[in-house]
């Protein structure tokens, strides 16, 4: 009996979006027929109420993939990464066959940023899933014809032209002045968690953040955080800030207060709530103490 055929490799979404949302994990089986207008009706399917009839863009790699593509082409899997080396005879003999082992899908997580923007009206999400629809039909023809055609460079994207850096190159991508301003109101919120206002970056070492930023993506073993840095590494400051915090706040609660809210800039906003908390702390102690020694 010959083999059955491998399934296709398995296509694992986070989306990240620009307003307060968690982040989405949306798996696709079919990356080659599945194109990006099919992708925002699933994402638009999982949003809550408020955001379900918003415009929605998404962008990878600083650029806004089109909707007639597929995620195939428009993500660049082609040069992904090739799968493990299949196992030779001689360890193939010594170990027993599982399904579940030679069957199993290879999982490609990749990153996706989506802007949320105005909302559309009903017959704009109509056309929204008639177009969905239509392009479906059309890629799967394609994806017949190329099957039994010469395989020429299907699958190709021209790599992402140079312009301004940061967020302003998506005035060039379709954003108005409006969306990218919004996207920068929304990106320097999460850096004040993490940043005073004297260390707050500015210029070009904004752009150089948001450009980073924009381009993280799957082939990258760690996450990266709105600063640039590695979650990891984000969550460790976290708890750095939270620890110090409350031992000043708890054993120095006076001169914490006097020294560190005098005036801004001298910690974040992450290790003043902390102080803040290790000083309620310093107080409960101090009346559960003075009622005990009634």
């Amino acid at each position: 009996m010959a083999p059955n055929p491998l399934p296709e490799e398995v296509l694992e979404l986070i989306i990240r979006f620009t307003a307060s949302i968690p982040d989405l994990t949306i798996p696709v089986l079919s990356p080659k027929t599945t194109t990006t207008l099919a992708l925002k009706l699933l994402i638009r399917d999982r949003l809550p109420t408020e955001y379900v009839r918003n415009r929605l863009r998404l962008i990878f790699s600083g650029r806004i993939l089109e909707d007639g593509s597929s995620l195939y082409q428009s993500l660049n899997l082609k040069d992904a990464a090739p799968p493990p080396p299949p196992r030779s005879a001689k360890s193939r003999g010594k170990q027993p066959l599982r399904d579940d082992e030679d069957g199993a899908r290879t999982v490609l997580r990749k990153y996706i940023h989506c802007s949320i923007g105005d909302v559309l009206s009903r017959s704009d999400l109509e056309e929204e899933a008639r177009k969905a629809e239509e392009a479906k039909q059309a890629l799967l023809q394609n994806v017949g014809q190329a099957s039994t055609g010469s395989p020429a460079d299907n699958g190709h994207v021209p790599p992402a032209t140079q312009g301004p850096l940061g967020f302003d190159r998506l005035l060039q991508t379709g954003f108005t002045a409006a969306d990218v301003a919004t996207l920068r109101a929304s990106f320097l919120a999460h850096l004040s968690n993490t940043h005073t206002p004297d260390t707050m970056p500015h210029g070009d070492d904004l752009r150089r953040l948001e450009e980073r930023w924009l381009d993280t993506d799957a082939q990258n073993s760690q996450q990266i955080g709105p600063d640039g840095s590695s979650i990891e590494d984000d969550e460790g400051s976290a708890l750095d800030d939270m620890f110090w915090g409350n031992i000043w706040g708890f054993f120095w609660p006076v001169g914490a207060i006097v020294w560190g809210f005098r005036e801004d800039g001298v910690w974040t906003r992450r290790r003043m709530i902390a102080v803040f908390t290790g000083v309620l702390v310093n107080l409960v102690f101090g009346f559960a103490r003075l009622t005990s020694s009634r």
